[in-house]
């Protein structure tokens, strides 16, 4: 049987349940001489062993944990009582031991920021922060900051949701001071180090985690909050999405960082209004959104969490678009096409009735016959009565978009760009003109400058 014992800070953190502990056991087994363990240990006792030797051949942190666990284990029936400092669960070879006893002692950072924790704080071992998944801006205490690299790697971990400037309570045993997150890799250490770390008051602060979002919005929302903000409802903003989403794909095709940040952050508030709203109403709970979210995710993709196989982005796909049919209970190709949202817009809807369309057999045979298809378009839209030029428009575009998809082109894509570069020509032409109006051109002329225009940009 293996009992820990935790020994604090110093000599005199030792409880007398852990002096009794040490005095009765078979085999006690300290992690490490280089501490005040030894000493203690040795004014109860005279035979200790110790794991140094251990530290002597590790390859590092796991690998030592592991061969302390297993040296633990090694005595067999034999009564041991482990010494470790701090309040026996701080030690990172502890955390690896089943049904072990644990004679609690001082933890590490007693000293360093006493009793008086602030509400909700969290408490890690460095390696047990560096490990964690993901961290949130809370009240944090970290121990057993034992090195300049482990604490490098503890100050970039926290620096993902605290600012740089945060003060930070750092020290060993009683002794403390206060310093800044950005300091922290800058101090000297031993195996008592802790740092204690809280938030920057809430407007303060320039790091800010996805539920920050939320509780900003809840305070727009609520009766002291944003009159404007208050008064919408998921109709209201519905044009919001669609711009933000529009100004995003704008950032991204423009690969403009700085914008693409901002428009995503821009994007994520109308989802973050939506849930609120929908929240407030009573319609749906965030969590539902999410779960649907996941559970689509995992449902979509047979090929990473199930036992379908994929061996391409094309059967990847493939299995998408199967799997997507089951849920939405789409049996047929009618079912498919009119599954199409409405609200995606004309070009885009266009290509992807096309798209599902010629899955079941509605497609050409080559470019030609699309071509020839888009020449009888032209005759009928120039033949047509100002009354059917609108069908007959639509028809003609229709078939330019089908020849797009065929060959493989996103039309949205495409029309943006094009767009976009006119938009280029036009603004440098007029820089061109310098104020001269084309109507004081000829069409040569004209052409010249339009020339010079692509030139110049494209």
């Amino acid at each position: 049987m293996i009992t820990v014992v935790g020994m604090g800070n110093k000599s005199d953190d030792l409880t007398m349940l852990g002096a009794q502990t040490i005095q009765k056991a078979q085999v006690v087994v300290v992690k490490s001489q280089l501490t005040h363990m030894k000493k203690t240990v040795e004014s109860i006792r005279t035979e200790a062993l110790y794991c140094d030797f251990i530290y002597e051949s590790a390859e590092d942190f796991d690998d030592l944990n592991a061969k302390i666990v297993e040296y633990l284990h090694s005595f067999g029936n034999k009564s041991v009582a482990f010494c470790v400092v701090g309040d026996g669960t701080d030690d990172s070879a502890v955390q690896l031991m089943e049904d072990v006893k644990i004679v609690h002692g001082v933890s590490l950072h007693s000293g360093v920021v006493g009793n008086n924790l602030a509400s909700g704080t969290v408490v890690y071992t460095a390696e047990g922060i560096l490990s964690a998944t993901r961290i949130f801006p809370q009240p944090t205490v970290v121990k057993c900051i034992d090195d300049k690299f482990v604490a490098a790697e503890v100050q970039l971990k926290l620096q993902t949701v605290f600012d740089n400037d945060t003060q930070v309570v750092f020290g060993q045993g009683k002794n403390s001071k206060v310093i800044t997150l950005d300091e922290l890799c800058k101090q000297r250490y031993t195996y008592q180090t802790c740092a204690y770390v809280l938030p920057k008051e809430f407007t303060s602060r320039n790091a800010f985690f996805f539920y920050d979002c939320v509780d900003i919005m809840d305070i727009l929302r609520s009766p002291d909050g944003c009159p404007w903000d208050r008064e919408q409802t998921h109709k209201s903003i519905i044009k919001n999405v669609i711009e933000e989403a529009y100004e995003l794909a704008d950032a991204l095709e423009k690969e403009d960082i700085p914008h693409i940040i901002e428009e995503l952050g821009d994007l994520l508030m109308q989802v973050i209004f939506h849930l609120a709203i929908g929240q407030e109403e009573m319609e749906f709970e965030p969590n539902d959104v999410y779960s649907a979210l996941c559970r689509k995710l995992i449902d979509r993709h047979p090929h990473v969490f199930g036992d379908v196989v994929a061996n391409n982005s094309t059967e990847s796909l493939n299995v998408w678009e199967q799997q997507k049919k089951k849920e939405h209970k789409i049996y047929n190709l009618a079912e498919n096409v009119l599954d199409v949202p409405r609200g995606m817009s004309a070009l885009m809807r266009t290509q992807k009735v096309q798209s599902r369309a010629s899955k079941g057999g509605y497609e050409f045979e080559n470019v030609e016959q699309i071509l020839q298809k888009i020449q009888e378009e032209i005759q009928e839209f120039l033949n047509a009565t100002d009354a059917d030029k609108l069908m007959e428009g639509g028809d003609l575009l229709f078939a330019i978009i089908n020849l797009l998809r065929f060959s493989g082109v996103d039309a949205e894509t495409a029309v943006m760009l094009s767009t976009e570069k006119f938009v280029r020509r036009v603004v440098e032409c007029e820089r061109i003109l310098d104020g001269t109006s084309l109507k004081d051109l000829t069409m040569e002329q004209f052409d010249q400058v339009w020339s010079e225009a692509k030139h110049n940009v494209g």
